[in-house]
């Protein structure tokens, strides 16, 4: 196969002779149209300067004046911040402006200065062979500063029992620390440094998380690795989980969780605070299953806790009880279980409704108790000064008792 070019159209005199008269006419044209524009811009200048009078000047900057004072001024920032309100002020570090997101360098640099280790020991004790012995043991966890001057968010079971506590902030400075209160219900709890000028983190809005979005954890795994960051992503954000026979409603995220990263920060891509990190699955043959505390459900318990180093408004019966079954009236394994009341705190909601020692709880409500954790997770349905109707038994009866609940205080003794 042949390929041929394709040819060009040629250019003849007369075409050449037309272009040239053509250009001489634009030419002299133009040259007119010159003079009579450069004439024109003399004249306007001409105008221009006899106008501009010293009075005149005066007058138009004054118009300027007027304008500009109508437009509105910035109003001046607010020096009050709220220190666990969600979506609160956030604390930049420098060369940061909150731009809405961050990428994960940027996060880890601007958090990380509000994370801590927490090492603690504990006193432990145990039976052997009729005898109770008592020994040390040592633990490790993770916190997130609150406030400036010292007051930090971990979980319950990182502190709850703890002898002593130490905290290592983000430049290896350590301090004593001392527990404010303790919720074991939600698994959290406050402690307090004596420093000031810290780093707090800021409260994100944990009910905005969507599954897929970015997180990154931040904490000490293993007790020795402070200031450990992984990165994952939002797995699930209500996930229902039995924590140590607790129910709790948790994030889920497969960013990599350690034993030591309990009461850690969850942070999103805009730098804050989104959830406390408290589980993970201990299956070895599970990978990327870590839980943290949605920070929207317990910003009240933290405030709480802050304040009066309990968290306010909870139910209180005032009794102490024993898992028990029963056949027939009589105490035998494999009958119906119940709890017993083994004791009636002086002047509490029970006391005041007749409950008496002996006396077996078989329902709230109509709904079945059958063992203290029954008990504790019903009650727990109710605050103070709610009224419930007990199921009891006494003396082989069956009876009714209406109980308005209390508040429950914890004994600072």
């Amino acid at each position: 196969m042949e390929y041929e070019r394709t040819k060009k159209t040629g250019v003849g005199t007369a075409v050449l002779l037309t272009c040239s008269v053509m250009a001489l006419i634009i030419g002299l044209f133009s040259g007119v149209f010159m003079m009579y524009r450069a004439a024109k811009q003399d004249r306007e200048a001409e105008a221009i300067k006899a106008a501009a009078t010293p009075e005149r000047i005066a007058e138009t900057t004054q118009q300027r004046i007027d304008t500009a004072a109508e437009l509105p001024t910035p109003a001046a920032a607010s020096t009050e911040t709220v220190t666990v309100e969600p979506e609160q002020t956030a604390t930049q570090s420098a060369g940061f402006a909150y731009d809405g997101q961050y990428t994960r360098a940027q996060v880890v640099e601007l958090c990380a200065p509000s994370v801590v280790g927490i090492d603690g020991v504990f006193e432990v004790s145990v039976s052997y062979w009729g005898q109770r012995q008592t020994y040390e043991q040592s633990g490790s966890g993770s916190g997130v500063i609150l406030t400036e001057d010292g007051y930090i968010a971990t979980c319950a079971h990182v502190v709850d029992g703890a002898k002593s506590l130490t905290v290592t902030l983000n430049d290896d400075v350590s301090y004593e620390a001392s527990i404010v209160g303790v919720d074991t219900r939600n698994d959290l709890a406050i402690i307090k440094i004596e420093a000031t000028g810290l780093v707090p983190a800021t409260l994100g809005d944990s009910d905005m998380l969507t599954v897929g979005e970015d997180v990154i954890a931040i904490g000490n795994p293993l007790g020795e690795l402070r200031g450990t960051a992984t990165g994952g992503i939002i797995s699930a954000v209500r996930r229902s989980i039995t924590v140590e026979n607790t129910e709790m409603e948790l994030i889920q995220t497969d960013a990599a969780i350690s034993p030591g990263n309990s009461g850690g920060g969850l942070f999103n891509a805009s730098g804050r605070l989104v959830g406390i990190v408290n589980a993970k699955v201990s299956d070895t043959s599970a990978e990327g299953l870590g839980f943290a505390i949605p920070v929207n459900s317990v910003v009240k318990e933290i405030n709480d806790l802050l304040h009066y180093g309990y968290v306010t408004g909870r139910a209180y019966l005032g009794v102490r009880t024993q898992n028990v079954s029963l056949s027939n009236g009589y105490f035998s394994y494999g009958g119906t279980r119940c709890v017993q009341i083994t004791e009636v705190v002086s002047g509490s909601a029970a006391d005041a409704a007749g409950l008496q020692a002996g006396d077996l709880i078989l329902a709230i409500d109509g709904k079945t108790v059958s063992s203290n954790d029954d008990l504790s997770d019903l009650i727990a349905g109710y605050n103070a000064g709610d009224t419930a109707t007990l199921t009891v038994r006494r003396d082989n009866s069956r009876t009714e008792i209406r109980v308005t609940f209390g508040e429950y205080v914890p004994d600072k003794g």
